[in-house]
C-alpha cells in the first residue's frame, strides 16, 4: 500500500472512532439528564379510610407521567403518620385535617390541596331508637380525649345545650371501643367507621342514633360537614411541579369515585394493601364513611368553620390558631 493510502486509512481511523466515542458521550450525557430528571414523590397515607379512599392508585401503582416515580406507602396508625409528617418527610400525605393544620402552622413547608373524606363519626345506642337530645343523663363513650372525635361531639353537644348534661367517658381507641359497648358496658357512644360496621355485624340491634357529619353540617351550616382527613403536597411540588400534581389530583379524584362505586373492589383491594379489616366489613363500611373528594378551594369555609372549632376547644390541636388563606393551595 502506498504511504499516502496508509496516511488516508489511518485518518479515516481516527475520525471514525472519533465519533464514536462522542456518539457513547452524547448517550451517557442523555442518561444522565433523564436521570436528573425523573423526580421520585412519596405519598404516605395511614391505614383505615383514607388509604380506601386511593386504595385503587396504591393497589395498581398507578403513575401520572414519565417524570415522577410515585411512592405509595400506608402508615398503620395515624400517630406514626403524624410524626413523620412533623419531620417534614412525605412529599404529599393524606392526614387528619388538624395535623394539616398542625404543619402549616409549624412552617414545615405544606399546603392544603384538597379532602378525601367528611365525618365518619356515629353516635350509636345499645338501648334502641333515642333521639340526639334523649342522650341527656347518659353515659356517653368516645375515643381520643381533646383530639378531633371528642372535639366534635362537644361542640355539637355544645350547639344543643347539652354539654353539661352528660356524662363523658373514653377508652384509647377503637380497639377498645368495641368490646366495651358489646360487652354492655358501654350503652352509648361515638363511633367511627369501619369500627362501626364491625360492631354491627356482631350486635345488628345497636341503633346509630345520629351522623355527627350529618349534624355538624345542620348546628353549622356547612355544605358537606367536618373535613376529617386532608391532602397535603409540599410547597416546592406546587411551585416546580404543578402539572404533575393538578394530574395526581385528577387520579385521587377518580379514584374516590371508583371506590364509591365499588365497594366490593375496594375492599379487596384495601385488604390486599395490607387493611387489617375483612373485605366484608370494608365493604360494607364504605357507604358510611363519608369517602367523597374535594378542592381545597372549594371548600374554605367548611374547613375555617372546623378550625375555629377546634381552636376554641384544643388551639394546640391546630398549632395554636387558624391557618391563613395561604394554607389553601388554589389550583
Amino acid at each position: 500500500m502506498k504511504k499516502s493510502n496508509k496516511v488516508k486509512v489511518i485518518i479515516l481511523f481516527m475520525i471514525t472512532m472519533l465519533l464514536t466515542l462522542t456518539s457513547c458521550k452524547g448517550e451517557v450525557e442523555e442518561t444522565i439528564i433523564d436521570d436528573k430528571e425523573v423526580k421520585e414523590v412519596s405519598v404516605v397515607v395511614p391505614n383505615g379510610v383514607p388509604a380506601t379512599a386511593i386504595s385503587k392508585l396504591i393497589k395498581e401503582n398507578i403513575q401520572v407521567d414519565n417524570k415522577h416515580i410515585i411512592n405509595y406507602s400506608i402508615e398503620n396508625t395515624a400517630d406514626t403518620l403524624a410524626t413523620a409528617v412533623m419531620k417534614g418527610e412525605p412529599d404529599i400525605a393524606i392526614v387528619p385535617s388538624n395535623i394539616a393544620a398542625q404543619a402549616y402552622n409549624k412552617g414545615l413547608g405544606y399546603k392544603l390541596v384538597g379532602t378525601t373524606g367528611f365525618g365518619a363519626l356515629y353516635l350509636i345506642s345499645t338501648e334502641g331508637e333515642i333521639n340526639f337530645n334523649d342522650i341527656k343523663g347518659k353515659e356517653i363513650y368516645n375515643i381520643a380525649n381533646g383530639l378531633t372525635p371528642d372535639i366534635v361531639f362537644k361542640a355539637l353537644l355544645k350547639q344543643n345545650g347539652i354539654l353539661n348534661d352528660v356524662t363523658l367517658s373514653y377508652v384509647g381507641g377503637a380497639t377498645e371501643l368495641a368490646p366495651a359497648i358489646l360487652s354492655g358496658k358501654a350503652k352509648y357512644a361515638v363511633v367511627p367507621e369501619p369500627a362501626l360496621t364491625t360492631i354491627l355485624s356482631k350486635k345488628p340491634n345497636i341503633s346509630i342514633v345520629a351522623s355527627l357529619n350529618d349534624l355538624w353540617k345542620e348546628q353549622f351550616n356547612s355544605e358537606k360537614g367536618f373535613p376529617q382527613a386532608s391532602i397535603i403536597v409540599k410547597e416546592e411540588i406546587i411551585a416546580n411541579d404543578k402539572d404533575f400534581l393538578e394530574k395526581f389530583i385528577t387520579k385521587v379524584d377518580e379514584s374516590v369515585k371508583w371506590v364509591n362505586d365499588n365497594n366490593k373492589e375496594a375492599a379487596q383491594y384495601s385488604v390486599e394493601n395490607g387493611s387489617q379489616v375483612e373485605t366484608s366489613i370494608t365493604e360494607k363500611s364504605i357507604k358510611n364513611s363519608n369517602i367523597s373528594f374535594s378542592k381545597a378551594k372549594d371548600n374554605k369555609e367548611d374547613y375555617i368553620d372546623y378550625f375555629k372549632v377546634l381552636e376554641s376547644e384544643n388551639s394546640k390541636s391546630i398549632g395554636e390558631k387558624v391557618p391563613d388563606e395561604k394554607f389553601f393551595y388554589e389550583g
